[in-house]
């Protein structure tokens, strides 16, 4: 059964200074990486876009949909969630643009768990989440992401990357890898 990675990239990357889904992730946008590593872990891909959006989606790989959030800078991440999970069947894979891509070995690990599941490092929820997608989307017009999250089951993953974020530029700096 086929599912779908989302990939979060709407917001206008204030804290940063740039927009992170095009930060240099070792010779090319981290947003393409994170395509990338859904697609070789065997997932179609959404990248939900906003801010810079014409720009962003010029890097991205041909095989990718994008869904676009015109109220990017008004509205919450369940809004950009909700609009990308629009017309998704089955499980979604979901992860911000500003945390590393996930390795194949966690997304395939994730993908063969019953839903919701979120990836853990050491007892830290981190990232990539994964939810069944029409359920997520319909639970999304009343709460958020992290609400829907409550009772998912913990998968603790060898990845301390999943409980990496990149809000500043020193974070990235600290954490990227350069």
């Amino acid at each position: 059964m086929g599912w779908t990675g989302i990939i979060l990239a709407a917001g206008g990357s204030t804290r940063m200074g740039q927009h992170k889904a095009m930060l240099d992730w070792s010779g090319e946008p981290i947003v393409v990486k994170h395509c990338r590593a859904i697609m070789n872990a065997g997932g179609e891909v959404i990248v939900a876009l906003g801010a810079e959006r014409e720009r962003i989606r010029s890097a991205l790989p041909p095989d990718v949909t994008v869904s676009i959030n015109t109220d990017w800078a008004t509205t919450q991440m369940a809004h950009t969630l909700r609009g990308a999970l629009e017309g998704v069947r089955g499980g979604a894979l979901i992860t911000p643009v500003d945390v590393p891509p996930v390795p194949v070995d966690v997304a395939i690990r994730l993908t063969q768990c019953p839903y919701p599941a979120v990836a853990c490092h050491r007892g830290v929820d981190g990232h990539p989440v994964w939810v069944d997608a029409e359920c997520t989307r319909t639970a999304l017009e009343n709460e958020t992401l992290a609400a829907c999250l409550v009772t998912a089951k913990r998968i603790e993953v060898n990845w301390p990357g999943c409980v990496r974020s990149w809000n500043t530029p020193s974070e990235w700096s600290s954490q990227s890898p350069a």
